[in-house]
């Protein structure tokens, strides 16, 4: 199997693939394992037979797709939407498994290609703290940040955050005071993380600041979402700034997310050179 034009960024993988049958009664044929934003690997399996009919040759073709989490530890779902025109299969959804291959089309061609596309997404919880964003009656804890603080319910936090659960679960002195002071923190931070637990949403700016309260506060789901849309807009001006972050703060999902970027081709490595060394 031949694959080419190969466009990986973040969350979302294109790629154009050729198959040719020569002349072989039974071949199996496999693409590369892709890797999608460090967390999940994609891959395209094709079983090629060809017959005989008595007149000339008959060629069928399976094609076969799995998608399985990288790492079985990690405690979060994904999902997918697989689209091909060529195919003519538009936003087929998989979820993260144990690695089965899923039959997802067949035709007679001894030479074919195709192209994929593929956008993966963290499976979102199943509850949901929506109608509780906009309520101050019941709010009964505060996020205290460098310039404001922000008035959350201690359920939510509590069902959010495993430090969190513990802290508001305990004697520490955070749970009977009603407060926790986020030092480094502004209030505009502390609001996207409100906006994000109750209603799965994410800011345009200040990124990097939620990612690093996601760390710090063992939301994976978070901090996957934050390393996606990072490396969503990824160029060659921001990428050194960006691995820089990384390294620093020891972001280990965004590192690797922009490290595959930079492989796949995506932003190109003299182009972030020349960046560099202009700013120097």
């Amino acid at each position: 199997m031949e694959s080419k034009n190969l466009f990986q960024r973040g969350n979302s993988l294109q790629v154009r693939l050729g198959v040719t049958n020569y002349n072989t009664p039974f071949a199996a044929k496999t693409s590369p394992e892709y890797v999608i934003s460090g967390s999940a690997i994609f891959q395209v399996k094709v079983i090629a037979a060809q017959v005989n009919n008595g007149h000339t040759n008959v060629y069928n073709n399976l094609l076969f797709v799995r998608f399985v989490k990288l790492r079985q530890d990690d405690d979060l779902t994904y999902a997918i939407k697989f689209t091909s025109n060529e195919l003519g299969i538009t936003n087929k959804n998989f979820i993260s498994d144990d690695g089965t291959w899923h039959l997802i089309y067949d035709n007679k061609k001894q030479q074919y290609s195709f192209d994929v596309s593929v956008s993966m997404d963290i499976v979102p919880s199943a509850s949901s703290f929506a109608s509780l964003h906009e309520d101050l009656e019941l709010t009964d804890f505060e996020l205290r940040g460098e310039d404001g603080s922000v008035h959350m319910h201690r359920a939510v936090l509590a069902a959010s955050s495993p430090v969190l659960r513990r802290m508001l679960g305990g004697t520490w002195r955070e749970s009977t005071e009603g407060h926790v002071d986020v030092p480094g923190t502004s209030k505009m931070t502390l609001q996207h993380l409100k906006d994000y637990v109750y209603l799965h949403t994410l800011p345009e700016t200040g990124l990097e600041q939620l990612l690093l309260l996601a760390s710090y506060y063992m939301m994976p789901d978070l901090e996957q979402k934050c390393v996606d849309k990072l490396v969503n807009s990824l160029t060659a001006e921001n990428a050194c700034d960006l691995l820089e972050f990384a390294a620093k703060h020891k972001v280990t999902r965004l590192l690797l997310a922009i490290l595959e970027c930079v492989q796949s081709g995506a932003v190109k490595v003299n182009e972030m050179r020349d960046h560099f060394l202009r700013g120097k």
